[in-house]
């Protein structure tokens, strides 16, 4: 799939044109063009399976809008198969959609020019391993039939690895009836119509597809295919739950390798507490607590393949931490505390937890106040990955966390964690599809609504709200009990294996 640049006409006008952005990756960016720009709408696949392939596809995106090709959505990272050549390594696949004045074969120019400066060998293999592959999928709703170039692409309706990119893109929500999109959309309709029969429904994935997202130092992460937990590891003294009960860097090492014995996939890390009214350390005192036993942790044989989390709002603390061996960034502010936080973890190259929550842990509760709690809460947390899809952290490093306890009453949470999918709704492009993590842990409503006045005692109430939040389609639940949750996350899995399975069968 994926010459010079003097092949690319109208790379001037494209660059000139301020209403569509170096980084188009928010829902605003889809407003009409104005007439007479000469803008197409086309949607290119991508794939890798040669040296550092998430490396070579985001090199590839970043040299694009220099080619008069301005991304506006990407979708969903997935690793698949190979096909027509079965003897190489897997392919890491997906999508753009972006807005051009090149015309067809330009575009394919273009492509061939960024598929060359990754090493590209045009004399290797047919289908065979490639360090990139750029292949025009729908050029708006054209048809075009040359010897160099068909479009559209004439195998998309067979390969898999690049329908279920496709429908990552937009989400069928969104109003694409305008120019230039129109045309655009009609492509991804049909794209839509083939998948939904013969996938059953929209989750876009397949035995020999699953979607990822890349870790540093570890391999990739195939979220979709159970719930996941993660084991709450607090260096403060005052967290509401636990403080003070993890002793030294030594303490907090066994309590991270116990946690992993209970079946804790991620540990998250964090010094500063996050409760209520907690009062915020500077960034010296929370480096302190957190770096020196992230670097015990990864110094341990034991958790050397854990991907370890670092719970901060703090930019330069999610700097030292990554630094010091953190594999994720883990935010409850989603940016809105740090002005510089989304654009040091797009620096950092690391997934990022985006979490809702309004003011800070000082004003939070008094800004519980929502006409639709559900409805609101996927708004609010649209805007945010917008702010840090536009910082440069793609849409495929971001995990999204509704907040359950942050903003929110009793009833708020409770309508938060069943009310998953409409939060969903609110979500475009593949943040519909990225992995939703809950954290409703020994949470001061599960206590009212049990009589637990202490927190430790909220266990069997904190498996129960798990339970819901996998049969709401929550991912990844992040626990102080590991292996209560754990247990419960086995259950809530198989359940709905099941009844998906007689889903399809009726």
């Amino acid at each position: 799939m994926p010459c010079s640049l003097r092949h690319c006409r109208g790379l001037t006008q494209v660059l000139s044109l301020r209403h569509i952005g170096s980084l188009c990756n928010s829902s605003e960016k889809l407003a009409r063009v104005q007439p007479g720009t000469g803008m197409s709408a086309v949607a290119i696949a991508f794939g890798s399976n040669m040296g550092d392939s998430v490396a070579n596809i985001q090199a590839a995106v970043r040299q694009l809008p220099t080619l008069g090709i301005q991304v506006v959505r990407q979708s969903r990272l997935y690793e698949s198969a190979p096909a027509y050549v079965t003897d190489q390594p897997t392919f890491v696949n997906g999508a753009i959609a972006a807005l051009t004045p090149l015309q067809p074969l330009e575009l394919l120019d273009a492509l061939k020019t960024v598929e060359a400066a990754s090493g590209r060998n045009f004399a290797g293999q047919r289908f065979g391993p490639r360090p990139l592959d750029l292949d025009i999928i729908f050029y708006s709703n054209q048809h075009v039939q040359h010897d160099r170039l068909c479009i559209p692409h004439p195998r998309w309706q067979e390969r898999d690895f690049v329908k279920a990119p496709l429908l990552d893109l937009f989400t069928p929500e969104e109003d694409l009836s305008h120019s230039p999109w129109q045309g655009l959309a009609e492509k991804l309709a049909a794209v839509r119509n083939i998948w939904r029969p013969n996938k059953g429904g929209e989750v876009m994935s397949a035995p020999d597809l699953q979607p990822f997202i890349p870790l540093p130092d570890l391999p990739n992460w195939p979220w979709q295919q159970r719930t996941w937990i993660m084991g709450i590891l607090n260096a403060t003294p005052d967290s509401f739950s636990d403080g003070g009960q993890v002793k030294g860097v030594l303490g907090a090492v066994e309590h991270a390798c116990m946690m992993v014995k209970q079946g804790a996939d991620i540990v998250d890390v964090g010094g500063q507490s996050t409760r209520p009214g907690a009062t915020r350390l500077t960034t010296a005192e929370e480096v302190q607590r957190v770096v020196p036993v992230i670097r015990a942790m990864r110094e341990t044989k034991a958790l050397q393949k854990v991907p370890i989390s670092i719970d901060t709002f703090d930019a330069e603390v999610a700097s030292q931490a990554v630094a010091a061996g953190a594999h994720m960034v883990n935010d409850v502010s989603g940016g809105l505390m740090d002005p510089n936080m989304h654009a040091q973890v797009a620096r950092l190259n690391v997934p990022y937890i985006l979490m809702h929550m309004r003011g800070n842990p000082s004003t939070m509760q008094s800004m519980t106040q929502y006409t639709d709690t559900c409805l609101e809460v996927g708004q609010e947390m649209q805007v945010q990955a917008e702010a840090a899809m536009n910082a440069g952290i793609e849409p495929w490093r971001i995990i999204l966390d509704p907040g359950v306890g942050f903003a929110k009453t009793g009833q708020g949470n409770l309508e938060v964690m069943c009310g998953l999918q409409q939060i969903r709704s609110q979500l475009k492009g593949c943040l519909q599809g990225m992995p939703l993590l809950l954290g409703p842990s020994r949470k001061g409503f599960l206590g009212k609504l049990t009589g637990r006045a202490n927190a430790a005692d909220r266990d069997y109430a904190t498996a129960a709200a798990a339970a819901m939040c996998i049969s709401r389609g929550a991912n990844i639940i992040r626990a102080h009990n590991v292996a209560a949750v754990k247990d419960a996350a086995a259950v809530a899995d198989a359940l709905a294996c099941t009844a998906h399975a007689r889903h399809n069968q009726h």
